[in-house]
């Protein structure tokens, strides 16, 4: 069977820049500067994303395109005894879907409820059984992309819901520099308080969201580097990196000036896309437009995002185990779909918890959390340390003095770096 490919480089970087700009780029991104010093959380932000994360893109799409496998076949090639540590990979991709599935859900109700000027607020939604039928219509969604393939469906949908959300993005934050608290909300956003980067905190938080931001370590990489047959993978990286922060930089553009107009906290953290965002929609303007266009946006980047962590499970299928696509696709969504009911159900009247917490929260912290960490360690050791090195030089043209930099911090700097956001992750939950 003959192996998927891109029609074009220009495919890639926007199925890769899909991939990367998620829900945590538009809501997460802006209240982390906000909490974190403003201004100065780009200094540890720009300093992960361009010395850490990005070089840890490189090797992934070197792995991919190299073997020309997924990676779960990827690391066999390596070495066979790095089998179990691919499939451990592909099944914290998959949990981690399950739950995101749930949220791309809420997003696409949103946008529903705004389209028709009727939102809802978030706790009458959530004591419902709606949740779960939005969770079900995103995950149909994700999986018809997939079914139809890397050029016909990943491909496709990216070059049609990146530019338009680039578009929507652009408009909204036109919209809300025009606000009457846009200097308050710009002022919260970015104002720098250079204090705060003597707090460990901050640092750890800056690398967590740079490496989780950037799709590494989740093996998506890989399988698209695999479909990659030609391109400069650094200019390629980096494309996809100062992309991937743009977006985030512009959400907290629209954001905040929407919040502060609106007389509301502008420091609500999670609850700033579903509680406090709707209610300020509903204060201003030409409200329900807005928060509808917000709310597409916000799906075009999670739907782009399930897709690609769906290909993972997908092409491991078809690369290891031999499945035609259709029928790999379709079992891969099952699994998933099941993965994904308790957490889906702990957001519906049925309040499904483990120990008085929602399964999602669970979920999100001990795979979108730990388990993510844990799988960028695996990437970064068996990459950086057992890859044969002829290889990787001959993917990232030639081993001069700037590739051996990359290098020594794939080794050493992001091994380093995720040990040091793991523990910090335990002493926050500790905390």
């Amino acid at each position: 069977m003959e192996r998927e490919e891109w029609s074009s480089t220009l495919g890639f970087i926007l199925a890769s820049i899909g991939s990367a700009v998620g829900i945590g780029n538009i809501w997460r991104f802006p209240y982390i500067v906000g909490a974190n010093g403003g201004g100065a959380f780009l200094v540890p932000y720009l300093i992960a994303v361009f010395l850490f994360g990005l070089p840890l893109m490189v090797l992934e799409l070197a792995i991919g395109r190299s073997t020309g496998t997924s990676i779960v076949s990827a690391f066999r090639s390596i070495q066979q005894r790095f089998t179990a540590a691919g499939i451990a990979i592909v099944a914290v991709v998959s949990l981690i879907l399950g739950y995101y599935l749930v949220i791309t859900g809420w997003v696409l109700a949103y946008a529903f409820f705004f389209a028709l000027g009727r939102p809802v607020e978030f706790s009458a939604f959530t004591d419902s059984y709606l949740p779960l039928v939005f969770f079900l219509l995103s995950g149909l969604a994700v999986y018809v992309t997939v079914r139809s393939g890397v050029r016909e469906g990943i491909e496709r949908l990216s070059r049609y819901l990146i530019p338009a959300l680039l578009v929507i993005l652009i408009f909204l934050v036109a919209f809300s520099l025009t606000e009457p608290g846009a200097f308050e909300g710009i002022e919260f956003y970015l104002s720098p308080d250079f204090s705060k980067l003597t707090d460990p905190a901050v640092w750890i938080a800056a690398f967590g969201q740079a490496f989780f931001s950037l799709s590494v370590g989740m093996g998506i990489l890989i399988t698209f580097g695999s479909y990659l047959r030609k391109g400069p993978l650094f200019r390629n990286a980096t494309i996809i990196a100062v992309a991937d922060m743009l977006v985030a930089v512009l959400a907290g553009l629209v954001i905040f000036p929407l919040v502060f107009t609106a007389g509301l906290d502008p420091a609500a953290g999670v609850n700033l896309a579903f509680i406090t965002l709707p209610t300020a929609f509903m204060e201003i303007q030409y409200g329900m437009l807005l928060g509808a266009l917000f709310f597409l946006m916000l799906f075009a980047a999670a739907l782009t995002s399930a897709v690609s962590m769906l290909e993972v499970p997908v092409a491991t299928l078809m690369d290891s185990y031999g499945y035609p696509r259709k029928r790999a696709t379709l079992l891969a969504f099952a699994v998933i779909v099941l993965l994904g009911l308790p957490s889906a159900l702990s957001y519906t009247s049925l309040n499904l918890a483990v120990f008085g917490r929602p399964f999602l929260d669970l979920a999100d912290y001990l795979f979108g959390t730990i388990g993510l960490i844990v799988a960028g360690l695996i990437v970064s050791i068996v990459g950086g340390w057992f890859m044969n090195r002829t290889r990787i030089c001959a993917e990232i043209d030639g081993c001069g003095w700037q590739q051996r930099v990359y290098m020594m911090l794939i080794r050493y700097g992001v091994p380093a770096i995720l040990l040091i956001t793991l523990i910090g992750s335990f002493f926050r939950v500790a905390g």
